[in-house]
């Protein structure tokens, strides 16, 4: 779906080496798999005139990951003039990631860190591969260490690219989670089974959120600080991402969510991305094209008051109905978890509003549609339900005829690929797909068109990558991301006729 090829930039400085590190020589601290090298630089021939390699060094002082430090990485060569150097600063995680390109790059290299000026640390006799990603521990004061190292694809890619997935897998929320990840399965498989990443596969390292706060914490903190990745795909809602991306924006880990919409998260961090629209861009220009069709002046709304998305969604109808002069008679709160809303709705019925806006997650939305028909609202008082899915449509039943919905994806859209990615899934799965399944189809697609972009695994350059994101053709539509890393693309309004979505004209 996606190709762009990123220039690779070289590195070449001339200097003498001023600084001396013969002390502290690399050592290995196990042994190789098949198919790794590390230890010694292998000869000069090898690799079939593979001419990048990259390095990620982490550098501690302590047990500390030693961050914002000036790293300084020059080739070693004894008595000769320096054939490479680089510097960098260390991100949040203790990480310099060094790319080397050009002729000659296998041979043995120093480094050297800095702090406000002052040397902390230096090692000498680190190996690098042409061809290959190798990990190396700098330890302040301790001899350097090399702790793997993954072959590069022609494309220079490592050839396994690890990729986090925290998402609510069981519990109240899986309704999100599992489309979610099943459209992540799909769009895994026909990424690695292309060219698209130049040789290199996608490997999913998958964290069950719960849908809770805890266990999306302690997901995060995991796919961070033991696996190490770069991505994290996640976490679900917005109650929970509110709480969550703090923690990749911190440790500089980019959060890629096709899942949570409230406004404001993406602008947390410079590292939050997310697909679906916020419902600060899903809502205005569909609640003035239905105040146009429907012709409302008296609305009611209902809101799930405990949830972070309910709240947002909530607030940016109101705020549409203001501008379009629509008199809002009551604003009828409830919370997650609750299984009655007779009170609400009767109060609603006598109000007798032109149409009833209601902003919540699934299980509530659900029982809502039933007991708005049950006590007697008329179909004719349209029911307006933004993002609501087929999934609750069949569990609303005959309850659900005639709601209207305004959402990012549908099914009946005549966006890129759109069909193709229905019968794929259809044929996977032995049901068709939803919106979660959708974005995060689109999500993983987006994701790799900027790794390539990027031309690095590395989660500073994907970030800029993804920020630069413009015009995209996806299943979505024409896909770009604003300056907040918020989804640009054209909402759905959509209406529930005969237990199907048809587009609302």
């Amino acid at each position: 779906m996606f190709s762009r090829v990123r220039n690779m930039f070289v590195f070449v400085v001339a200097a003498s080496l001023t600084w001396g590190c013969g002390r502290e020589r690399l050592t290995t601290s196990q042994t190789p798999e098949a198919g790794q090298q590390f230890g010694q630089p292998a000869g000069k021939h090898a690799f079939n005139g593979m001419t990048r390699a990259v390095v990620v060094a982490n550098v501690t002082d302590g047990e500390t990951p030693a961050s914002g430090v000036t790293v300084e990485f020059t080739r070693s060569v004894s008595g000769r003039a320096a054939s490479f150097e680089w510097s960098g600063s260390t991100n949040a995680r203790g990480q310099a990631y060094v790319e080397i390109s050009g002729a000659g790059v296998t041979g043995y290299y120093r480094a050297r860190a800095m702090r406000d000026g002052s040397e902390i640390g230096s090692w000498l006799s680190i190996p690098v591969n042409g061809g290959y990603q190798s990990t190396v521990e700098l330890p302040v004061g301790e001899k350097a260490n090399a702790t793997g190292s993954i072959a590069l694809t022609p494309g220079g890619l490592p050839a396994k690219i690890a990729i986090g997935v925290a998402m609510p897998l069981t519990g109240p929320q899986d309704v999100y989670g599992l489309p979610a990840m099943e459209g992540f399965e799909l769009a895994q498989a026909e990424i690695n089974n292309s060219s698209i990443l130049g040789g290199a596969s996608i490997e999913f390292i998958v964290e069950d959120t719960e849908g809770t706060i805890d266990a999306a914490t302690a997901a995060f903190n995991k796919l961070i600080n033991e696996d190490g990745v770069d991505v994290i795909l996640g976490p679900g809602i917005s109650t929970v991402g509110k709480e969550v991306f703090p923690i990749a924006q911190q440790n500089e880990v980019l959060a890629f969510s096709s899942t949570s919409t409230a406004v404001g998260l993406s602008a947390i961090g410079d590292y939050i991305f997310r697909s679906g629209l916020n419902v600060g861009t899903l809502v205005p220009g569909a609640v003035k094209d239905l105040q146009e069709k429907l012709g409302f002046s008296r609305v009611v709304t209902m809101v799930d008051d405990a949830d972070v998305y309910s709240r947002s969604l909530d607030e940016a109808v109101s705020s549409s109905l203001g501008e379009g002069e629509v008199e809002i008679l009551s604003r009828e709160t409830f919370a997650t978890g609750d299984t009655s809303f007779t009170d609400q709705l009767n109060s609603i019925k006598e109000l007798n509003p032109h149409a009833l806006f209601v902003s919540c997650l699934a299980a509530e939305m659900i029982q809502i549609m039933i007991e708005a028909r049950e006590i007697g609202i008329p179909a004719d008082i349209p029911i307006i339900i933004p993002e609501m899915t087929m999934d609750e449509v069949a569990a609303a039943g005959d309850a659900a005829e005639r709601v209207i919905s305004i959402t990012s994806w549908a099914t009946n859209a005549a966006t890129p690929g759109n069909q193709t990615f229905i019968e794929s899934y259809i044929t996977e799965n032995d049901s068709e797909p939803g919106p979660w399944a959708a974005l995060s189809y689109a999500s993983l697609y987006i994701l790799a068109d900027a790794i390539v972009d990027a031309g690095s695994t590395n989660a500073s350059a994907i970030k800029d990558a993804m920020a630069a994101t413009r015009d995209v053709d996806t299943i979505l539509g024409r896909f770009s991301f604003n300056a907040d890393g918020d989804a640009v693309y054209d909402p759905i309004v959509l209406i529930v006729q005969d237990g199907a979505f048809e587009l609302f004209e």
